[in-house]
């Protein structure tokens, strides 16, 4: 009996060993061939896309992201386009508020066509140049025709205003009447008045950045005349004490002035024209031009 018990205890411990050594080889083996040993891994249980939220998870504590928590509301709209025109104009035509005549006139003929503009004070030919080459949208105020030499304007075939081109003097002695007249004497004008470039030959020409500067030159006998334009020139008298200042008549030169923009807005043009006849025609144009007239 011993020695049956004795073989029976080294079999149970052979057996033992076996199991010890066969179950993980066994686990390997299930697990391997249900794709987990592999690399994979069984693929995420999907839930079904729903409206609203899920009867499983707890309700969330404001509106989902995007989803409007009431009635829809309305898209506002896009706010009008703004376009910013060069100036080289001075007071009374045109002021830091963007209040002065021309202002006035060239916002209000804008509003009607539900654009936006800004007048962007500029010397004269750097202005032209910039509207020209696009870096503002136009030139408020100039004389016709200047599209030969600046192919990417196009006129506004309406007039803003009516210029009277006037030469100015303190001087008794000196008498204006036409071009020719302007040989005898030293003339100074606002570098890139284009009218003045193409008609006056004075004995001596001094051209000036600012009307301010113009008319110091006049008052510290360094020329004869200063030319500029008539309403201009007598705000600039009363301006800078001047009560002597002579207006030389007649004009040098009337003409019609308009307002330019680049080649990108064409179809605003004929626009801009149809709501400056209105405004003639209505009214409100004088409305704006009369109080200033009287200064």
């Amino acid at each position: 009996m011993k020695r049956l018990r004795a073989m029976l205890q080294i079999m149970a411990q052979v057996m033992a060993q076996l199991l010890s050594r066969a179950l993980p080889c066994a686990l390997l083996l299930f697990v391997t061939a249900s794709g987990a040993g592999a690399g994979q891994f069984p693929p995420a249980v999907s839930t079904p896309s729903v409206s609203g939220p899920s009867a499983a998870a707890p309700p969330a504590s404001g509106p989902s992201v995007g989803v409007p928590s009431g009635p829809a509301r309305p898209v506002p709209a896009q706010s009008a386009p703004t376009l910013t025109l060069a100036t080289t104009i001075s007071p009374p035509l045109s002021e830091p508020g963007q209040d002065g005549m021309l202002d006035l006139i060239i916002k209000g003929a804008f509003a009607r066509t539900g654009v936006g503009v800004s007048l962007l004070q500029l010397p004269s030919e750097r202005g032209l140049f910039m509207a020209d080459s696009g870096q503002v949208d136009g030139d408020g105020n100039r004389i016709s025709g200047l599209q030969a030499a600046y192919p990417n304007l196009l006129q506004v075939p309406e007039s803003n205003m009516t210029y009277e081109f006037t030469a100015f003097a303190l001087r008794p002695d000196v008498n204006v009447g036409n071009w020719d007249d302007l040989r005898r004497y030293t003339v100074a004008y606002i570098i890139g008045w284009k009218i003045y470039d193409e008609n006056v030959r004075a004995s001596s020409t001094v051209k000036v950045a600012t009307p301010e500067n113009l008319f110091a030159l006049l008052r510290a006998g360094r020329v004869d005349v200063a030319l500029y334009y008539r309403l201009g020139g007598l705000y600039y008298a009363r301006k800078l004490g001047l009560p002597n200042l002579r207006v030389l008549a007649p004009p040098l030169a009337t003409r019609e002035m308009y307002m330019y923009l680049n080649s990108r807005h064409a179809d605003l043009v004929p626009r801009l024209a149809e709501t400056l006849r209105g405004m003639k025609k209505d009214g409100s144009y004088e409305r704006i031009v009369a109080p200033f007239m009287g200064r």
